[in-house]
């Protein structure tokens, strides 16, 4: 059997190769699609980690005056309930200290955290039973 016998005459496609033909292009098209979605979402994803820096500025300068706020006002408060001003700033600075320790506590365990250490076990553990 010669295998020219199926061919289509020259200058027409066969029916397989004209779907194979469509079947790319829609392929082509749904990546192009694709690809136009994630610029897109690259876009937001920008333009919202831009406000979010910006209102996370907002957030601490806010928080930074509430918390003055309200530091003077406890002083205040012990202040009137002590009678002595160094007990009432004293306090608040004692408890502003603590609450500092706190802080970095928690950064310290944050910072454990970001060089991910179970993950580097992990691959640590999977290297060396490769090696064995």
């Amino acid at each position: 059997m010669d295998r020219h016998e199926d061919a289509p005459p020259p200058g027409e496609e066969s029916a397989a190769l004209t779907e194979l033909r469509r079947t790319l292009d829609a392929a082509i098209d749904a990546a192009g699609a694709a690809l136009a979605l994630l610029r897109a979402e690259f876009r937001l994803a920008r333009s919202s980690a831009l406000a979010l820096v910006w209102l996370g500025f907002a957030l601490v300068f806010l928080g930074v005056g509430a918390w003055l706020a309200t530091s003077a006002a406890i002083a205040a408060g012990i202040y009137q309930l002590t009678g002595n001003l160094f007990v009432g700033i004293g306090s608040v600075a004692l408890a502003n200290g603590a609450g500092i320790a706190w802080v970095l506590l928690a950064m310290r365990r944050c910072w454990r955290d970001l060089s991910l250490p179970r993950t580097r076990r992990m691959l640590d553990q999977a290297r060396k039973e490769v090696q064995a």
